[in-house]
């Protein structure tokens, strides 16, 4: 069976500053690190580290959500995209803290688990 290159691009605005991680997992995987349009590093991915990027992949479920009514306490200090792309398949998630915590918590964990883990990825460097 063929492999083909998967792409991924997670971009997160917290507190009024942009985080963008940008990977990609083909025969030389790599990881690119910005804050506010600065790249800062970008590395070559360990084995381990697309095995358990591919698997979190595996488990994305894509979320169904219900709107909850507009209230000052619903404002969002944080927010995120997430984009996987591949030759077959291109799937984009946005999602703000308020989802992620309130009443539709349940329906974003693989895709916060995703995201945690390409965050988790700079810390490793």
């Amino acid at each position: 069976m063929k492999t083909y290159p998967i792409a991924l691009e997670l971009t997160a605005w917290l507190n009024l500053e942009l985080n963008q991680y940008e990977i990609s997992i083909d025969e030389v995987s790599k990881i690119s690190i910005k804050r506010t349009d600065d790249v800062l590093h970008t590395r070559e991915l360990t084995s381990t580290e697309v095995d358990a990027l591919i698997k979190a992949i595996k488990l994305l479920k894509v979320p169904v959500v219900e709107e909850f009514k507009e209230d000052p306490i619903n404002k969002a200090s944080s927010s995120y995209e997430l984009i996987v792309e591949s030759a077959h398949f291109s799937l984009e998630f946005n999602w703000e803290e308020v989802d992620r915590d309130g009443i539709n918590s349940n329906a974003f964990d693989s895709i916060v688990q995703l995201a945690t883990l390409i965050a988790a990825l700079d810390q490793f460097h």
